[in-house]
Order: structure tokens, then C-alpha cells, then sequence
């Protein structure tokens, strides 16, 4: 070969930069909770493992291998500390982190001492999406690293977003109602029903009604001819309502009801409570109503509970309804959101934005026009709402409608290009 060529060659390879792996992830257990790294959006493609299996900041005064380890159901992390490639005294090892994550303030992670390693004193929760600026002291040396590292991000443009219909909220505090189920039926109250008599024993001349006609107080029903003095009587309407039953005709002798009227303003829902429905209820708890068809719904509240089980061990609760428009018909059936409980949550999220992902419940949060996964665990949830324990921070922007198209492309890219 060429001596020109071969010295060219040995300048190139002495003229390279060294490359300086700095880099931390998870044990092996971990990183396969994650899935593949690349498509997670991790940046370890010039990344040296430690002793450990953990990754290195590496500086000519202080090398720190820092590993993510799962331990009693929390992620913590571990960082130790390597001079000229021995292990250091960690009791003369000071760090502290500052954590800076997608739209949200830096946090700062504190370690003690624990064998021959230093432990947050923190779970460092997922995902783990953050810039690290890492400030260690030891024997009087002051170190400082910066190490940055994504995962589970896309970024959309304006269009984008607008085209996929995406809708943000605000994680905020928030109220959320506990409800418990139960199934009913609509019936006509006992104040709404009157069974109309003939005063005097006659013969019924003419009845000016019909089953399913809706009268008014007052509003003539059948003319009777008293069979004693043969003198004629109108029988008039005690109250507003509908006609729901007529026992008699014209020509038959009335000694005892004629028909039937109910008023439906006003209706009850009859409801079974179960043993463990009954122990949460109480009077006076606001309720909601649907019909099984969900077309209409309505507010309620519990105003009876039977003092006793029947033979199935079902008892007897009522909510009254308001019916102006006739909608909620006795013998419907129903079912009923009766509100047991309300929690103070310190966070909470519309319950539409939480999906899964890798197999945990996650919702997705916006900080200009890049999109991130946030692993969440869950409190008090109902219909509307959802209590955020962890995971989510208050005021940060989250996705609330179509949040699966910003799943599906950080599943499908990794994050790792822009729209």
C-alpha cells in the first residue's frame, strides 16, 4: 500500500474525537417494560455500561454509573461512583439531581448512603423523559454532568393537530363523585293516584272520557242518575292527570269506582339495593337517572329506604323524579347513578384522556407542539372524572379528545421524527 496513504490513515484515526458515553437506563427488568429502546426514543447509541449494568457519566475526575432499579414496587435510582476505574468510599459521595421533565418545573432528587451505593430518596417514576443536570462532590471536588434523555414523544405540527381533531384540558383539583349502580323501575307516587267514586249508587248516563285522555281538575267525567231520588249528577275530575283505568260503561250501575287517574308530574324510581349497596346509601343523596337507552336522563334524590330486607335480600329505595313532560312512564325500567362519596382530588383528568399503554393507564400531555407519555396511577374515578395519585403534575395541558392518534404515533415512530 501507498506510505502516503497508510500515514493519511493513521492521522485520520489519531484525530478522531473520543467519545465520552454518557447515558442511564434501567436494569434488565425495566428495559423490558419499556419494549424496544429505539422505539421508545431512547438516545444510547454511544452509551458504556458499568460494572453494574447501569450507564456511565463519565468526567477525568469522577466516573458515576447510574442505574434505574426496580425495588419494593418503586423505581429508584442508584449511582456509583468509579475514580481511575476503582470504586469510591460512597460515604464521601455527595449528589444531587435536577430533573427537568416536559412541561414541568425542575424537581430535585436528594441520595443517601445505602451498602456501596447512593439511593434516591424518591422513586423516580416514568416516563423516563428528562434533561439531568447532575452535581456531585467528593473529597472537596465539585463535578457537574448534563445528560438529556427522551422516550415516549412526538412532535405534530399546528395542521397536524388540527386535522386529527386533537383537544386539550388542564389537569387540575377537582371533585369527584363515587356513584353506585342500581336498577329500577318508574312508578306513579301514592299521592298521585285517585281512584274516582260514585257518591251515590246510580246508572252511568254518559262517560265523557277515555283510557289515555289527560283531564284537569275540575273537567266533567260521567253524568249518573241517583237510582233513589233519579235525580242526574256529574262526576267531576279531583285532580290533573291522565285516565289510566275505567271500570265502568254506559248503562252499568255504579256502586264503586268508575276509573282511575294519575297524575305524572311527579314519579317515583323504585330501586333494589343490594346488602352492599344498602350499607352507602343514605337519604337525601343526589342521583342521576337514565332511561336503558340513555335518551334522556334526569336529577334525583333518595328519599326512602326500606327498614327492611325482603326474602332475597333486596331492599326497597325511592328517588322522586319531576316528569313535566310525561318521558319517564311507570313500569319503564331504569337505571340509577346514586352519589355515595365525593373525594377531593388533588389532580384529576377528564375520564375520555386515559389510555393504555404498555399495559399501564397513561395520559398524554402538551407542551407546545411535542406530545408525551405520562404513566399514571389512579384514585376515585366515575363517568366524567378521574383522580391522578401519580404521575401528573397540576396545571400541566393534557389530551383529552383523540388521544389515540398520539399513541399510535409514538408507538409507530418512537418519537423520533417531527410532522
Amino acid at each position: 500500500m501507498n506510505k502516503t496513504l497508510i500515514a493519511l490513515l493513521i492521522t485520520q484515526l489519531l484525530t478522531l474525537p473520543f467519545l465520552s458515553s454518557m447515558a442511564m437506563a434501567s436494569d434488565d427488568n425495566h428495559e423490558e417494560s419499556h419494549g424496544d429502546s429505539h422505539e421508545q426514543g431512547h438516545k444510547d447509541e454511544h452509551t458504556q455500561k458499568g460494572p453494574h449494568g447501569g450507564f456511565l457519566l463519565t468526567n477525568n475526575a469522577l466516573d458515576l454509573e447510574l442505574k434505574l432499579t426496580q425495588f419494593a414496587g418503586n423505581t429508584e435510582l442508584r449511582i456509583y461512583g468509579f475514580k481511575n476505574g476503582k470504586a469510591v468510599d460512597i460515604n464521601q459521595l455527595e449528589v444531587t439531581i435536577n430533573v427537568q421533565r416536559l412541561g414541568e418545573a425542575p424537581k430535585l432528587i436528594r441520595f443517601k448512603a445505602e451498602d456501596d451505593y447512593l439511593v434516591s430518596t424518591v422513586s423516580v417514576n416514568e416516563p423516563h423523559s428528562f434533561k439531568l443536570d447532575v452535581m456531585a462532590r467528593y473529597k472537596g471536588a465539585e463535578i457537574n454532568y448534563h445528560y438529556e434523555q427522551e422516550e415516549g414523544r412526538t412532535t405534530l405540527s399546528e395542521k397536524a393537530i388540527e386535522r386529527a381533531g386533537i383537544k386539550t384540558d388542564i389537569a387540575k383539583a377537582g371533585s369527584v363523585e363515587l356513584t353506585d349502580t342500581l336498577f329500577g323501575v318508574i312508578a306513579p307516587t301514592a299521592q298521585s293516584t285517585v281512584e274516582v267514586m260514585a257518591p251515590y249508587t246510580g246508572l252511568v248516563n254518559d262517560i265523557f272520557v277515555s283510557i289515555g285522555q289527560n283531564v284537569k281538575k275540575g273537567d266533567k267525567l260521567a253524568s249518573i242518575t241517583n237510582r233513589e231520588t233519579l235525580q242526574n249528577y256529574t262526576i267531576k275530575s279531583p285532580i290533573t292527570g291522565v285516565i289510566t283505568e275505567q271500570y265502568l260503561k254506559r248503562g252499568e250501575l255504579a256502586s264503586s269506582a268508575l276509573m282511575q287517574i294519575v297524575n305524572l308530574e311527579t314519579v317515583w324510581v323504585e330501586l333494589s339495593a343490594f346488602p352492599d349497596n344498602i350499607e352507602k346509601l343514605a337519604i337525601g343523596q343526589s342521583a342521576t337517572v337514565y332511561d336503558l337507552h340513555h335518551h334522556l336522563n334526569a336529577q334525583g334524590e333518595v328519599f326512602y329506604i326500606a327498614p327492611m330486607m325482603s326474602g332475597g335480600h333486596i331492599a326497597r329505595a325511592r328517588i322522586e323524579l319531576k316528569n313535566p313532560d310525561g318521558h319517564w312512564r311507570p313500569g319503564m325500567h331504569v337505571n340509577s347513578d346514586i352519589s355515595t362519596a365525593k373525594i377531593d382530588a388533588a389532580v384529576r383528568v377528564k375520564a375520555i384522556a386515559v389510555q393504555e399503554f404498555n399495559g399501564k393507564p397513561s395520559v398524554f400531555i402538551k407542551s407546545g407542539n411535542v406530545f408525551e407519555v405520562r404513566p399514571v396511577k389512579l384514585g376515585a374515578k366515575n363517568s366524567e372524572w378521574v383522580e391522578v395519585l401519580e404521575g401528573l403534575s397540576p396545571n400541566s395541558e393534557y389530551v383529552t379528545e383523540n388521544s389515540y392518534v398520539i399513541k399510535a404515533d409514538i408507538l409507530k415512530s418512537g418519537a423520533s421524527h417531527s410532522h
